[in-house]
C-alpha cells in the first residue's frame, strides 16, 4: 500500500521575505573613511603650517601660526569678547536667512507656477542677482542706518537669490505626468501649488538653502565692514587694520565652522524630508 506524502511548501521568494531594505554596508564604511581622511588632511595641513612658520621664522604680523591662533581664540573666549561677536553675527544671520529663505521659496514657486508673475519678476531677479551686492551695501546703511535692520537686510539680499532661482528650477523640472494628474483631479491653483509644486521642488529648495548659507555669511562680513562695533566681520576688519592676523584667522575660522555646521544640518533635514533623493543618490 502506498502512502501519499504532503507536498513540500513552495519556497518563499527572497523579495517577499525581506520586509525592508537594508542599509548598504558600503555606504556607511565610505562615510567613515571620508570622515577620517578629511580629519587627517586637516591635521596634516595644520602641522605643515605650524612647521613652516617655525622653520622660516615667519613674522606673526604677516602670518600667524596655528598655535598663535589658538592662543588668540582662548584669550578672546575667556574674556567674553568672542561670545559677543559671535552672538551678534548669529542673530543677524538667523533673521536674514529665515526671511531670505521664506521669500526665496515663495518667489520661486510663484514664478514657476504663474507665467505672468515670472514675466514681471524675472528681469528684477536677474538684474539684482548680477549686481555685486557689496556695491549696494552702503546704500542700505544710508537708508536704514547702522543698526540691526540694515545688516539683516544685507544678509537677506545675499541669501535670497540662490533660494529663489533653485526653487524656480525645481518647479520647471517637475514631471509632466504630475501636472497631468493634478489637472485630471480638477485641482485648483492653490492645490497644485501646495500639493504638487512645493513637494516636487523640495530637493532644489534645499540645494538653494545650502548655497544661501555661504552667501549669507558673506553678507554678515560685508555688513560689519560698514560702521559695526561688534560682530565677526568687525573682528576680522579690526584685526586686519591692526595687523593682528591671529584675530583675522579666528573670525574667518569661526565663519567657516558656522558654514559647515549649518550646511550639515540642512543635509540632515533634507534626508528626513526627501528620503527618495538619498536613495536615488
Amino acid at each position: 500500500m502506498t502512502t501519499s506524502r504532503p507536498a513540500a511548501p513552495a519556497p518563499v521568494p527572497a523579495a517577499s521575505r525581506r520586509t525592508r531594505p537594508l542599509r548598504p554596508f558600503g555606504r556607511r564604511r565610505g562615510n567613515r573613511v571620508s570622515f577620517w581622511v578629511g580629519c587627517a588632511s586637516i591635521l596634516g595641513g595644520l602641522l605643515l603650517w605650524q612647521g613652516a612658520t617655525v622653520v622660516f621664522h615667519v613674522n606673526p604680523l604677516v602670518l600667524a601660526s596655528p598655535t598663535q591662533i589658538a592662543h588668540a581664540f582662548a584669550e578672546m573666549s575667556s574674556g567674553g569678547e568672542l561670545t559677543g561677536h559671535l552672538t551678534t553675527s548669529l542673530r543677524q544671520f538667523a533673521v536674514g536667512f529665515v526671511i531670505a529663505g521664506a521669500l526665496g521659496v515663495l518667489t520661486g514657486l510663484l514664478m514657476g507656477q504663474f507665467r505672468y508673475v515670472r514675466y514681471a519678476t524675472e528681469p528684477w531677479v536677474l538684474a539684482l542677482y548680477a549686481t555685486p551686492s557689496i556695491g549696494l551695501a552702503p546704500l542700505f546703511i544710508i537708508w536704514l542706518g547702522f543698526g540691526f535692520a540694515a545688516k539683516a537686510f544685507i544678509v537677506v539680499l545675499m541669501a535670497f537669490f540662490p533660494v529663489a532661482i533653485n526653487t524656480l528650477s525645481g518647479v520647471e523640472s517637475l514631471a509632466r505626468e504630475w501636472k497631468d494628474v493634478a489637472a485630471s483631479y480638477k485641482a485648483n491653483a492653490l492645490e497644485r501649488f501646495v500639493k504638487v509644486a512645493l513637494p516636487g521642488s523640495l530637493p532644489y529648495i534645499f540645494t538653494g538653502l545650502r548655497l544661501a548659507v555661504g552667501r549669507g555669511l558673506v553678507g554678515i562680513v560685508v555688513a560689519d565692514f560698514f560702521g559695526a562695533q561688534k560682530g565677526l566681520g568687525f573682528l576680522i576688519l579690526q584685526g586686519a587694520q591692526q595687523f593682528r592676523t591671529a584675530d583675522v584667522f579666528v573670525g574667518t575660522i569661526l565663519l567657516a565652522a558656522l558654514g559647515v555646521v549649518l550646511t550639515t544640518f540642512l543635509r540632515t533635514v533634507e534626508r528626513k524630508v526627501c528620503p527618495w533623493r538619498t536613495d536615488a543618490s
